[in-house]
Parts: C-alpha cells; sequence; structure tokens
C-alpha cells in the first residue's frame, strides 16, 4: 500500500501497482472469455485478459464517455445492458475517479494529517451512496489501511443497478477477503435515504461518499431535501466525515459550490480544498468556478483507454470537497493545521512583446474570505487548482560544474574565410 512518508501536493502515482491489479481482476473476474485468445485464458495474467477485454469493447466504451460528456442529464436513456455497461465503467472510468479522490486525500492528509489521524479509530463504516464499481471506497478503505491495517472497516453500497452492487462487492472481497460482508443496498436514492432518516442517524464514525451523485440529486426536489436531511441528523451525531466528487465542468461545479455553503451552513467544518469555512468569495462572481486538477502517471491500459478516446488524461479535474463535523475537531480526532492561500484559478495575462517577460497569474482564496491575483514569472513551477500557494521555486537552470574550468571560447572564425561579403546596394539613380 502507498505509504504515508511519500504523501505530498504534488505526488503523481496516484495509483498504485496493488490497486492496479486489483482493477484487472475485477475485470478479469466481470468480463466474459474474449474471443481472440491465441492461449488457454489460465495462461494469461488479469492484466492481458483486461487488454483483451478492452479491445472487444472499444466502441462501448466510445459510446459511454460521449453520454457522459455531452447529455449528463439524460445519462439514463441512453445506457446499455447493466452488466455491459457496468463493466465499461470500470474499463473507462473507475481508475480516473481513484485518482481523483487520491490526489484530494493526499491533499488533505498534507495540510491536516486526516488520514493518518482517523486511522487512530477502532472502525468506520463507509457509506457509499450512489456507489457505482466502488471505486472511491475502495480506495478510501486502501488509504486508511496504508497507516493502520487493524482499522475494522465495514461497507454500507447503495445503487439502483444490481450489476454495479455485485462489482462494487466482487471489489470488496479482492481487497479485503472474503470475510468483507458489505451491506448491498439495491434501491432508488430516494427510497433508501426516506428510510435511513426515519431510522435516525448510525452511531459510531461514518464517512459518506457522494461520488457524482448531487449532479443528478438536485435537480429532484425530494430527494436533495432528504439527503439533505440525512447529512444534518448525522452531524448532530457527530463523528462525520464527507467527501463529495462532481464533474469540473462549469454548470455542475457552481451546483457543487452552493452545496458547499449549505454544508457549511449547517455546521460542517472544511478541510479541503478551502481554506476557511466561511460563505464561497466565488459564488459572488460569474467570472470563474471551483475546481481541482491533478496530474497522475496513467497505468498502462488507461493510456490505452485515452488513445481510444482520443484524449488525454494526464491532467484530470473535479469539484471536490471533503468535509468533517465540528467534534471531531473539538473531541481533538482530528488536529486542523493553518492553511495558507489555495489556487483556484489561472487568469489569462496579456502577452508580453518579450517571451522572456510573459507572466502568469494565480487566483487565490484566502484564509481571510477573499479573492486575490498574483503574478508569477514564467520560469516558475507551474501550479495546480486545488493546491496550496507557496513561495513556487524557479525551475533549476542545468549547470555545468565544470563550466569555471574549462576556458572561454574566442572570437569564431567565419565557416567559409574565403567567402566574400556583399556589398550593400546602391540606391539607383532616377
Amino acid at each position: 500500500m502507498q505509504s504515508h512518508h511519500s504523501r505530498s501536493e504534488h505526488r503523481e502515482s496516484l495509483i498504485s501497482t496493488r490497486n492496479y491489479k486489483l482493477w484487472g481482476q475485477m475485470v478479469a473476474q466481470t468480463a466474459k472469455t474474449p474471443r481472440n485468445l491465441e492461449k488457454p485464458r489460465a495462461e494469461y495474467s488479469d492484466l492481458e485478459i483486461a487488454g483483451y477485454v478492452m479491445a472487444e469493447h472499444r466502441e462501448d466504451i466510445i459510446r459511454l464517455w460521449e453520454t457522459f460528456t455531452t447529455d449528463r442529464a439524460e445519462v439514463s436513456r441512453y445506457l446499455m445492458d447493466p452488466k455491459r455497461e457496468s463493466l465499461v465503467y470500470l474499463i473507462g472510468f473507475h481508475l480516473a475517479n481513484q485518482a481523483r479522490l487520491a490526489s484530494v486525500l493526499d491533499r488533505t492528509e498534507f495540510r491536516h494529517k486526516l488520514l493518518s489521524q482517523l486511522s487512530g479509530a477502532e472502525a468506520v463504516h463507509l457509506m457509499d451512496l450512489g456507489c457505482g464499481s466502488g471505486a472511491l471506497s475502495l480506495l478510501t478503505a486502501q488509504e486508511l489501511w496504508s497507516y493502520r491495517e487493524a482499522m475494522e472497516i465495514t461497507w454500507e453500497m447503495v445503487d439502483k443497478s444490481q450489476a454495479f452492487l455485485d462489482l462494487a462487492s466482487l471489489g470488496i472481497k479482492l481487497l479485503a477477503g472474503d470475510e468483507a460482508k458489505p451491506v448491498l443496498r439495491r434501491q432508488k436514492l430516494d427510497e433508501y435515504l426516506s428510510r435511513e432518516v426515519a431510522n435516525g442517524a448510525k452511531e459510531g464514525l461514518v464517512w459518506y461518499q457522494l461520488g457524482y451523485v448531487w449532479n443528478e440529486v438536485a435537480r429532484h426536489a425530494k430527494t436533495s431535501t432528504l439527503l439533505l436531511r440525512l447529512l444534518e441528523a448525522g452531524l448532530k451525531q457527530g463523528q462525520r466525515v464527507l467527501t463529495i466528487l462532481e464533474p469540473a465542468s462549469e454548470d455542475m461545479a457552481l451546483e457543487a459550490m452552493k452545496l458547499r455553503d449549505r454544508l457549511t451552513e449547517m455546521g460542517y467544518v472544511m478541510l479541503y480544498p478551502c481554506p476557511h469555512s466561511q460563505a464561497c468569495p466565488m459564488l459572488e462572481t460569474a467570472r470563474d468556478w471551483c475546481y481541482s486538477e491533478a496530474v497522475w502517471d496513467r497505468p498502462p491500459l488507461i493510456k490505452k483507454v485515452d488513445k481510444i478516446l482520443k484524449i488525454d488524461r494526464q491532467r484530470i479535474g473535479v469539484s471536490a470537497y471533503v468535509f468533517v463535523s465540528p467534534d471531531l475537531i473539538e473531541e481533538g480526532h482530528i488536529k486542523m493545521s493553518p492553511t495558507g492561500s489555495v489556487v483556484v484559478g489561472r487568469p489569462v495575462e496579456k502577452a508580453a512583446r518579450d517571451p522572456r517577460l510573459q507572466q502568469k497569474s494565480y487566483l487565490l482564496c484566502e484564509p481571510e474570505v477573499d479573492l486575490g491575483k498574483i503574478k508569477i514569472g514564467k520560469g516558475t513551477i507551474e501550479l495546480l487548482r486545488g493546491q496550496v500557494y507557496r513561495d513556487v521555486p524557479v525551475r533549476e537552470k542545468k549547470v555545468d560544474p565544470d563550466a569555471e574550468d574549462k576556458p572561454k571560447r574566442g572570437p569564431q572564425k567565419p565557416r567559409n574565410p574565403s567567402a566574400m561579403k556583399k556589398r550593400p546596394m546602391r540606391p539607383r539613380e532616377s
């Protein structure tokens, strides 16, 4: 598992080798035997099988990608057979979403030691609403166990699709062993929330996972009201952690920003990305919206997926937030550290006449609940949205250590000494 000693604001190895192999196992065990194998299936590794499966579902991957990116509001109308859809989603989206969450948890750990402090708890209950392939809960469990493997983790996975629940259950058992007994809830979200609100808040440490759910829930007044009631009841019970991931597109990110303000008004404390828990100052301007960016080392098969889709997901975006209930801070379970200004935008500057003087600027969300702008020289290292702004170092120039001992070059002879210099042409006499 990923060692906590290597976490930082800039880590790019967001998907561990173990996680990549686990994904390969999930693909290989979910898919039918590919038709074009040259050897018996048993002679191939899980990742090799995943490569063959990916090639067979090339058109499905493109179709699902286009559905999510062009008409997400009507996504339910265009989906394919449930088992096929869950497999294609696993191939094309699972690891990228884990990388997004990994970057967010890395930064939250780097700033506030969230994971290392929570791992000291006896147990945590992961409640994944709209779990899909289980990507977020699987990643969260691995991150917590990287600090303390003895931590007890229980799972509650909610989705209306049995195919996705089966996929998430498979991932949990491959990760935690057959003794893991995840609770699987095949229900529409409003039905599940109605029952949970009526039953009252669960006791103990509960980590809510909302992955790409709010953009659908926000359009339905009943479901969104029930979800907010569940989160408010959990806040009153205490010992709550909440992660929210949404697309980085303008309209959906703005909806997530509004949800962020409703949750802080409710009493939740912001850990990421904001340096404060006051009202979001970016909602006062229509020029930009808040989202995070990360750069990750894509595994080989994910590079092939990107090639199929004719895109490059080395840099990924997500509208992401991490909250905790205030009792976790007040009782000393989480000790927050001061956070500096956070990069929330990169305004375009006018081009300089001399490219060497070209500057870039960062829009900063400041702890004083304000937005600031700072210009940076061209030679500095680029910061991504969601990272804390500090004194940005200048890129080091390559220096020859023996340069001082080498004699300086004198005037150079022309390449062709015998060549005659052309005389300037005289103007013609009129």
